[in-house]
């Protein structure tokens, strides 16, 4: 074996560290530079916070190229496989470091922080991410991969200089370094000493928005973090809000759903509440038109882009909802809230957890009545775990990707959304003809980064705009929901069936502000033979779709749903939002804002959804309950399947 002569101790690796906390700092300046108007009042905190977080973050990252250099200077001359062991180890690091902090100017640009549990969940799905990076993003993924290759080779190159040509250390040094190193690496990755918990990435919040408070960070610690708390299905108060009493919960319930109450209620189904149909007498079809990303922004009416024509020639059709909000930012918050009625909270999705029974859902109800239920989608049902979410909660039948053939065209996220409404229609005249009733979900995804459409269908001539593919893709989404609807009106199952077309959420859904309230406004509509046009101005959430449906549908009976049923006169105003990790809430003109570790905000709302400051406050009792409820069902298996009960349809 060839042998080295040279110090093959510290000094390389503490290069290194330094060189890392070099990197993290140059990025945060830029960060700040980038976004002065929201730093300027809290330089000091920002930088002194960010050293606390790159030390514990370089604790982590460089602990086992620390002990491996002390190892080495246990020889009197190192084995070269072992240098270039470390010499490797420690410009993966380097790069990994210099990659993470490239990626994060346009990650916040799109989700408006640092990279986090979102960043790391989309690594999981490479074929989609892939795809993305190569048909949307082409030359940036290029420049990316290029500086991160000449990262590397500068970094081994400077490495393998450390460690040419040193003598080693005496033992007693390369004990006392042990030591050293096994004291202070365990305190810098806990990243606290007197706290009683370790350093978590709401240490350092000073301010109302979500964007000011990840500056201080670095994205490496951001992403790490999430990796460690990715997969949790539980929340400890501690961690993130003070936790309500779940007998508190309970009591403040009627104050945040209007709702009939069983006249004997079963405390193992606390939540349950009494359906009342509407509507008597025939047995509807259901289906959920799922639009993805289609915020209100992209619709005139609503305050947008006029970039949905055949959305606003269909709302004079049905019942049209002016004031209503997702509960979220990502298509598994939609999911759970459109399909659930599941409220948002600190918990990961329903979409995304196990549950330990059967959940209550549209489909669960509606096969329970002897309806068929589907999920049809244009790409693969495994991202973001649909497909086990789907077929775990009452969906008999999952179409997706592999189940198109000859699709007249392929893009990142699946079949085009043509190519999916096509495919619809024909599920629901084959059910129609079989006489067999059917509730559905049709989850698009054209309009999805990189917006890869077929060309030649529509244009945006004459629209303003510094993003013309995003909007374009938003154009086609609405063309292709016209497109369906043009077939299903020729078809006989369109004269019996409840349509409902809700967006799962806005697009680049971020802010400067205490919270991008204006993104989480959606358009919604309800298409029925059996509801006259209306425009509802009332203030409503994705979770009161549900019950509504139900209601429209003829179904009654006890059910464990978290919404209220519109078509009641009586109903409570209010919808309940996250962006992160915070909360908010909406009810009689003001937005409620709860952030961990920080005292509440209250604002006023105007017609835009732009929210400032009042003197104005809320019932916080009502408010932590409302924060608390989503967690409390889960805990307690309230919406599980066990307490539908008395199910009818008349």
């Amino acid at each position: 074996m060839t042998k080295l002569k040279l110090n093959y101790g510290l000094r390389p690796v503490l290069t290194f560290f330094i060189i890392a906390i070099a990197i993290f700092t140059l990025s945060r300046l830029s960060l700040v530079i980038w976004h002065y108007d929201l730093c300027k009042d809290d330089l000091l905190t920002i930088f002194t916070w960010g050293l606390r977080y790159d030390f514990s973050i370089n604790c982590t990252m460089f602990a086992l190229a620390l002990l491996i250099g002390i190892v080495m200077n246990f020889f009197k001359v190192a084995p070269k496989w072992l240098v270039i062991v470390e010499t490797i180890l420690l410009s993966v690091i380097i790069t990994a470091d210099f990659l993470v902090e490239l990626s994060t100017p346009p990650f916040m640009q799109e989700y408006g922080v640092r990279p986090n549990q979102l960043y790391v969940e989309y690594l999981i799905y490479p074929k989609e991410v892939v795809s993305m990076l190569l048909n949307g993003h082409l030359f940036e993924t290029i420049l990316t991969l290029i500086l991160s290759i000449a990262v590397f080779v500068g970094a081994f190159k400077l490495a393998k200089r450390l460690y040419k040509g040193y003598e080693t250390s005496t033992k007693a040094r390369n004990i006392i370094a042990l030591i050293a190193v096994l004291v202070i690496i365990p305190l810098g990755i806990r990243g606290s000493i007197f706290d009683h918990k370790p350093l978590n990435i709401s240490n350092a919040g000073f301010s109302n928005s979500p964007l000011a408070n990840s500056i201080p960070n670095n994205s490496a610690f951001s992403v790490f973090y999430a990796l460690r708390h990715l997969g949790e299905t539980s929340v400890k108060g501690s961690e993130i809000f003070a936790f309500d009493d779940y007998t508190n919960v309970l009591v403040n319930l009627p104050k945040i759903s209007k709702r009939d109450y069983p006249e004997k209620i079963d405390m193992q189904c606390p939540i349950n509440q009494v359906i009342t149909p509407k509507v008597t007498g025939h047995k509807r079809n259901v289906v959920i038109l799922l639009e993805e990303s289609f915020g209100a922004r992209y619709v005139e009416s609503l305050g947008g882009d006029p970039i949905a024509p055949n959305l606003e020639k269909l709302k004079e059709e049905g019942w049209w909802f002016e004031k209503i909000y997702a509960t979220g930012h990502r298509s598994v918050r939609g999911i759970e809230a459109v399909t659930a009625s599941y409220p948002i909270s600190p918990l990961p999705s329903q979409v995304k957890i196990d549950h330990k029974s059967e959940l209550t859902t549209a489909f669960s109800i509606f096969k329970k009545l002897g309806y068929k239920t589907s999920f049809i989608y244009g790409g693969e049902s495994h991202f973001d775990n649909m497909r086990n979410y789907f077929y775990q909660n009452g969906v008999d039948e999952i179409v997706e990707q592999k189940d198109y053939q000859n699709p007249e065209f392929v893009a990142s996220w699946g079949v085009s959304d043509e190519d999916l409404f096509k495919k619809a229609n024909k599920t629901f005249v084959k059910l129609s003809q079989a006489n067999e009733p059917f509730c559905s979900i049709v989850f698009s995804s054209s309009f999805h980064d990189p917006f890869d459409i077929p060309q030649g269908k529509v244009n945006i001539d004459g629209v303003q705009t510094d993003d013309p593919r995003r909007l374009t893709a938003a154009k086609y989404a609405d063309y292709a929901l016209g497109k369906f609807f043009e077939a299903a009106k020729k078809e006989d199952y369109y004269k019996n069936t409840i349509f409902l077309v809700i967006a799962d959420h806005d697009s680049r859904v971020y802010g400067k502000e205490y919270f991008p309230l204006r993104n989480f406004s959606i358009p919604a509509l309800i298409i029925s033979p059996d509801v006259a046009p209306r425009k509802d101005h009332r203030v409503v959430s994705q979770i009161d779709m549900l019950p509504t449906l139900l209601s429209l549908a003829g179904v009654k009976g006890e059910v464990p749903l978290s919404g209220q049923d519109l078509t009641r006169d009586d109903i409570i105003e209010r919808a309940m939002v996250a962006y992160h990790a915070n909360w908010g809430y909406i009810h009689d003109g003001l937005f409620t804002l709860l952030v961990p570790d920080t005292l509440p905000v209250f604002c006023d709302i105007d017609d835009k959804n732009n929210i400032k400051p009042s003197k104005r406050t809320a019932d916080l009792n009502v408010l932590i309950s409302a924060l608390n409820l989503p967690i409390a069902i889960y805990e307690k298996d309230m919406q599980s399947t066990k307490c539908i009960k008395n199910l009818k349809q008349e």
